[in-house]
């Protein structure tokens, strides 16, 4: 009699993961978890969960807020060399010559404004 041994591969039962983690700083998950904590101040009803008051925090903003929320946070992420070439961008078209002599002539106006304020 013989046996059959067959190699079989288990079958591997993987969750469906819908979600990603995000990384916060502490101050803001301060703030989360004071909402969270203030949320749970009752006398029934199951623990809200901070994604909860997120999710309907993000459902509850109109659209304007949604804007000046993106806008805002746009803003911040430039840095002071992306203000400098947007400022030039914008400015250099009024300018009546190149990139480089719109430059000499801020460098120019600067000093002389450093040089009567300097006294």
């Amino acid at each position: 009699m013989e046996q059959n041994i067959e190699n079989k591969t288990p079958k591997s039962t993987q969750k469906k993961n819908d979600s990603t983690a995000i990384r916060f700083d502490k101050t803001f998950m301060r703030q989360v978890t004071r909402l969270v904590d203030k949320a749970n101040k009752k006398q029934f009803g199951r623990k809200v969960k901070p994604k909860s008051i997120l999710v309907n925090l993000l459902s509850l903003a109109d659209e304007k807020l949604l804007e000046k929320t993106i806008k805002k946070s746009q803003e911040e992420s430039l840095t002071q060399s992306d203000r400098k070439e947007m400022f030039m961008r914008e400015n250099i078209a009024k300018f009546k010559g190149n990139k480089e002599e719109f430059e000499q002539k801020m460098m120019e106006l600067m000093s002389g404004f450093l040089s009567q304020n300097q006294a």
